[in-house]
């Protein structure tokens, strides 16, 4: 979770230099993603990420490297594109055709270890996923596909043929939908992202804190139980809840933007990595010198990741 955090915040500091045009941050995801994806058997499930699925293709096993090369090479000089040396000369013009060639998503894709590459169209992993898991029935093999996506999905047509696919041949797959809850009241409880469609029978559905890693994982694990057993699909529901700020709480000029005493207390609450803090010092399991020693490696291995990324791609 923690190196999730560590390689967003990089991101963001690419977006902010004009290195890289587009990142959706995954901060306030961290225990959803990664608390389900540990629960993937990698190499034998599959995964189907959405575009701000950065917990989870770490956890499946991509690198930070792959990660940066990701961001870096999506929106890399095609024909055009200056020579390493030539890069700060020609600053002006990248943009420019950043400008002109920006992408609108990313499409994370890691195929040795069966994630498969989303499209753009919202909510169309989710019929992919229906599709893989039918075959996999077909086969008899004891594989579960695991579907991720936001709640702007949920109405899609994709999404409601999806699930009702699933549920009509009692497929072996998990869908995740990792519901925003930052304009919700924060001290009323969301209410369920599903409540304007009719879910199938067939179809276990499950709502759930996503901030909170240990439950994540208990009833991720439960789910792809009941899904590798032949008992049908799994709908996990995870609310989570999304910073008003972005990188580092400032803003470009390294000022912290003002926020109510109150709201900056709920906010910082329902950030999964305190969440997950407040756990292990209930457990009697944190120490305040390997916290720091551990985000000092993990920001020392990001930076080199980060460096020999744009090595390589410029």
């Amino acid at each position: 979770m923690l190196l999730t955090r560590i390689v967003d915040q990089y991101a963001w500091k690419l977006h902010e230099q004009g290195q890289i045009d587009f990142v959706a941050s995954c901060r306030g995801h961290e225990a959803a993603q990664v608390g389900s994806a540990v629960c993937i058997e990698i190499g034998a499930d599959f995964t189907l990420p959405y575009y701000r699925d950065l917990g989870v293709v770490l956890t499946i096993g991509m690198t930070p490297y792959e990660v940066f090369r990701t961001y870096l090479q999506a929106h890399q000089f095609q024909s055009s594109a200056p020579s390493a040396h030539r890069f700060e000369e020609h600053a002006d013009s990248y943009r420019d055709h950043v400008a002109k060639h920006q992408q609108t998503m990313l499409h994370w894709g890691y195929h040795k270890h069966n994630t498969v590459t989303g499209p753009a169209p919202v909510a169309t992993q989710i019929l992919h996923a229906a599709g893989i898991a039918f075959a996999s029935k077909l086969r008899k093999a004891a594989v579960v596909t695991v579907a991720y996506c936001g709640d702007g999905a949920i109405t899609e047509p994709d999404f409601l043929e999806g699930i009702r696919f699933a549920a009509l041949h009692q497929l072996p797959v998990v869908f995740i939908c990792e519901q925003d809850c930052s304009f919700d009241a924060p001290q009323i409880e969301a209410p369920s992202c599903t409540q304007s469609i009719t879910l199938p029978e067939g179809l276990t559905h499950h709502c759930l804190d996503g901030a909170d890693v240990l439950a994540v994982t208990t009833t991720m694990r439960a789910a792809m139980q009941h899904a590798r057993q032949g008992h049908g699909p799994v709908l996990l529901e995870m609310h989570v809840t999304r910073p008003l700020l972005t990188l580092n709480d400032q803003d470009d000029r390294g000022h912290s933007e003002s926020v109510a005493p109150s709201m900056s207390d709920i906010l910082q609450s329902k950030d999964p990595l305190v969440c997950c803090q407040q756990l292990l010092q209930e457990q009697g399991a944190w120490d305040e010198d390997w916290s720091a020693q551990l985000h000092a490696r993990i920001t020392i291995e990001v930076e080199q990741a980060l460096q020999d990324a744009m090595r390589d791609t410029f």
